[in-house]
């Protein structure tokens, strides 16, 4: 049975997960507030084919299991790694490579645990699943972490909220779209013109309500 300390703890850092996984979605969102993915958000909410969750679902995923791993790296490996290395190769130079390391671990991760989907979720997601691991919105996201020094926990509910908010955004620019086909907004701003006015909008508007 917890006591009144334990279960105080064990509040406590749920609330602390939950907080810096909201501050991923809105306040960091990895599109809005760092203009990380967001060529392929323009590509993906311009396309037919690939519908947004085929591509999100595994961005989540990755991004979630990616997160502990890029803290271990940077807490336990990168550190030991900078000891043995001579001195002409800063241990710095290695982080992305470690950190790329550590999203295609957790992409082989995400392809397994997909299989546990049905066939129709199943081979879409895993035909993005490269996509979705190879960008710089995962890669962005754990060196964020790292540079900001943030603990296993507080990485995890980071990088689970940096999925959310790129679905977020996702979301938010393909509405966006629909509203800017209009025929009352001018034939030259329509398409692609429009929709990067609009994100660069949206981030003014982010940075306005936090500051």
């Amino acid at each position: 049975m917890l006591t009144a300390s334990a279960e105080f703890t064990v509040l406590r850092g749920l609330g602390e997960f939950l907080f810096y996984a909201v501050l991923a979605v809105f306040a960091q969102n990895v599109v809005f507030s760092r203009a990380m993915g967001v060529s392929r958000l323009i590509k993906l909410v311009h396309d037919p084919e690939i519908h947004t969750w085929q591509y999100c679902t595994p961005v989540i995923l990755v991004q979630l299991g990616s997160a502990p791993l890029g803290w271990l790296a940077a807490e336990r490996l990168l550190p030991a790694l900078g000891d043995r290395l001579p001195g002409w190769l800063p241990v710095a130079a290695l982080r992305p490579l470690i950190y790329l390391c550590c999203a295609a671990a957790a992409m082989a991760v995400v392809w397994l645990l997909l299989g546990l989907l049905p066939a129709a979720w199943r081979v879409p997601c895993r035909e993005q699943l490269p996509l979705a691991t190879c960008t710089c919105s995962v890669l962005g996201t754990l060196l964020l972490c790292a540079a900001q020094n943030y603990d296993l926990l507080q990485s995890t509910g980071f990088g689970l909220g940096s999925g959310i908010g790129y679905l977020f955004a996702v979301l938010v620019v393909d509405e966006g779209r629909r509203r800017l086909g209009s025929k009352d907004v001018p034939a030259i701003f329509r398409g692609l013109p429009s929709s990067l006015i609009y994100i660069g909008v949206l981030s003014l508007a982010l940075y306005a309500l936090v500051g």
